[in-house]
């Protein structure tokens, strides 16, 4: 046995799973048909900061295909969950405001799902988005980060001053006070890391999959993280025993980073599902609702100062 991983280490290892996927045999979530299956499209807010007065899905009900559509006030599960809140145990008051699955009374950016129409063809979903009418208010906004926690910005969260999520201080401050006052060299930068759209040749789906019979959900997802994502929808957002999710990735196409969170579109198609009484329900964004729906990246400013010797040394 040894020897076999002495053989192996250092060595070019071939790839066994690629002659599948440059032959077109890839399944990717798109390429799921069940069933039975049916289309959800979603209507976004074409606002970064608005109020939303009323919904009007009426006409829109009576467009050909349609079977259901959906507003924020219909679904009862929770909001999204944070996954990963700064600072942990330590004490850290985080003002984080995680979105519902739809918007209900505001939206926070744009981009953010208002209304969803599941229809028989993705075309008559899509179609029928055009049909429901959303009377905003729109609110001031402000896309720059860093003028975002200025006095005077546009408040986004009542509960986050400044639009300031957390303060997490990490270290030793007099000692670091101290070896900033002793220091023989002390550089300074401000560094901006922009924000970025990651674009994976695949972009992000769902599929549905309600059994009335057995009260269990199936939910096919274009993510890095299925495990991840049955304990959150089961745990954080619809309170389902866990036992009662199943969720599968298929083949993936890419992520960059962007395919290991919670989306609302996930509980969503789950919802969906069981409103219409078992039948599949697909959803696939557009890569142009891609650029509004999925995460974004980076978008960091930051100050570094750095204390040190002449010599090189940092202190």
């Amino acid at each position: 046995m040894a020897t076999d991983v002495q053989d192996v280490l250092g060595s070019s290892v071939k790839r066994v799973e690629d002659p599948r996927f440059i032959t077109g045999k890839g399944r990717y979530l798109d390429d799921i048909v069940l069933t039975g299956m049916t289309h959800m499209a979603i209507l976004r807010s074409p606002y970064a900061h608005a109020n939303i007065r009323s919904v009007d899905t009426s006409a829109a009900k009576t467009m050909p295909g349609v079977i259901a559509v959906i507003v924020g006030a219909d679904i009862p599960w929770n909001p999204l969950p944070m996954a990963w809140p700064a600072g942990g145990s330590s004490g850290i008051v985080n003002n984080v405001n995680t979105p519902r699955i739809l918007a209900t009374d505001s939206v926070k950016w744009t981009g953010e799902g208002v209304a969803a129409v599941v229809a028989e063809t993705a075309e008559q979903a899509i179609d029928a988005l055009e049909a429901i009418q959303v009377d905003y208010e729109p609110l001031p906004a402000v896309v720059d980060a860093e003028k975002a926690t200025q006095p005077g910005a546009p408040q986004l969260h009542e509960n986050a001053p400044n639009n300031v999520v957390f303060t997490w201080p990490v270290g030793d401050k007099a000692g670091t006070d101290k070896a900033f006052d002793e220091a023989e060299v002390v550089v300074k930068q401000r560094v901006v890391n922009h924000r970025l759209i990651p674009n994976p040749m695949e972009v992000r789906g769902d599929i549905g999959l309600y059994n009335p019979g057995t009260d269990e959900y199936t939910v096919w997802m274009s993510s890095q993280t299925p495990h991840i994502q049955r304990l959150l929808l089961a745990a954080f957002v619809t309170g389902i025993p866990e036992h009662k999710i199943r969720c599968i990735s298929p083949d993936v196409g890419g992520a960059f980073g962007t395919k290991i969170f919670c989306y609302a579109d996930m509980a969503l198609v789950m919802h969906a599902s069981k409103l219409i009484g078992g039948r599949p329900v697909k959803w696939v964004e557009s890569r142009r609702e891609s650029y509004g729906s999925t995460i974004h990246g980076r978008d960091h400013i930051t100050y570094i100062e750095v204390a040190g010797k002449k010599d090189g040394e940092v202190t």
